[in-house]
């Protein structure tokens, strides 16, 4: 018995460092999955994809319809490790009462301020506002896509007012004198325009739009005026509806389908038309296309300047960037195809015409933008330009 009972005694202490060496270990595991998951407290997005195990495409998507909480920090994402858990472990949307000890960071850790815990008092209107979620208000690169994607929620309202002045020039053989010379046939136009959109229900939007046109016309060689001729005139209006069919997400862009129709003013005739759009975010610039089709039907109409071809075809591409939330760019290259006019027994086609646009939006005040903008003619032996300013305004 006397020598069984040391060996006893070592046994018993053997198994219990054993015991408290698994019991540590256990509480180790536990302690580091309550641990956040990620290294930086800030996140590109690319990491912020990883981190929710998605593509980076499908994260930019969500960061811009604003259904996961995100910031943009000039041109490029940033995301808060710490409200990205919190708000992967809800199944609503987080307010600061419920993500009281949830640290927002800046664009560092050294930037690290925590929320005030929830005995606190909280600054006015701060109670409901989600943690990490962008402002309400839209953005400067969301405004010059208005008229490509469907953007306006239900009972939303868009109106744009615009002037624009254009003048085209080019050249044609005119009786001088008695002989043919080289005269200059100049046009130049003065364009105000108005257009509205509502949003009715989710992805889907209707639109209406009107112009009011001054047109002056001149052929003259040198400094001598051979013709004058000017008319003005309220130009046709056009309402249409357009839909998102397919949403962006990861190897797909946003398809927009829009259906139109044209009703007459003054000499203008009936039309109708239709397009697609494709907008494709790469960050931090966005990428779209467009393609549309225009029917006209018969009018007679005893100006033939103003009558209309019978088919006409559009497209465009173009990229826009947001420089930060207030600022965005953006550059178009469109052709218009046209078909034949009949008029008096005879056919007139003209020819393709090439064109190409610059724009910034910048932010004026709540809901209200300025956008001004140029276009220059890519084609023809003349030249024309247009410039304008337009002013959105979302209420």
């Amino acid at each position: 018995m006397t020598k069984i009972a040391p060996r006893s005694h070592r046994w018993r202490g053997f198994w219990a460092a054993v015991c408290l060496c698994a019991v540590s270990s256990v509480t180790a595991d536990a302690a580091s999955g309550n641990a956040p998951p990620c290294e930086r407290p800030v996140l590109t997005l690319t990491e912020a994809a990883e981190l929710l195990r998605i593509e980076a495409a499908e994260m930019q998507r969500l960061a811009e319809r604003k259904q996961v909480p995100a910031r943009r920090i000039g041109a490029s994402w940033r995301f808060s490790c710490s409200a990205l858990m919190a708000w992967l472990g809800q199944d609503r949307q987080l307010t600061i009462d419920d993500l009281a000890e949830v640290t927002a960071t800046g664009t560092d850790a050294g930037q690290a301020e925590k929320t005030p815990p929830a005995s606190a008092p909280l600054p006015p209107g701060s109670q409901d506002t989600p943690v990490g979620e962008a402002p309400d208000e839209r953005q400067a690169d969301d405004i010059f896509l208005r008229g490509q994607r469907v953007l306006l929620g239900r009972g939303e309202v868009v109106l744009d007012f615009g002037q624009f002045y254009a003048r085209q020039g080019n050249h044609q053989l005119a009786a001088v004198e008695g002989g043919v010379g080289l005269a200059t046939v100049e046009q130049e136009l003065l364009t105000a325009f108005l257009v509205a959109r509502l949003g009715i229900f989710r992805e889907t939007e209707l639109f209406a739009s009107t112009t009011f046109n001054r047109q002056r016309d001149r052929l003259f060689q040198g400094s001598t005026d051979l013709t004058t001729g000017g008319r003005t005139a309220f130009g046709a209006t056009t309402v249409g509806i357009r839909q998102t069919l397919v949403r962006e997400g990861v190897g797909r862009p946003d398809i927009i389908v829009s259906v139109s129709g044209q009703f007459p003013t003054d000499d203008t005739g009936y039309a109708a038309g239709g397009g697609l759009v494709f907008v494709k975010s790469i960050d931090p610039v966005v990428l779209f296309a467009s393609a549309g089709h225009r029917y006209a039907f018969d009018r007679a109409s005893p100006d033939t300047t103003v009558r209309a071809p019978r088919n006409s075809f559009d497209l465009s591409m173009g990229y826009g960037l947001g420089l930060n939330d207030t600022v965005a760019i953006s550059m178009t290259v469109s052709g218009l195809f046209s078909g034949s006019t009949t008029f008096d027994n005879a056919t007139s086609k003209q020819p393709a015409i090439f064109s190409s646009r610059f724009g910034l939006t910048t932010r004026l005040g709540e809901g209200l933008y300025i956008e001004p903008s140029v276009s220059f003619g890519l084609s023809g032996p003349g030249n024309s330009f247009a410039f304008g300013v337009t002013l959105p305004y979302a209420f």
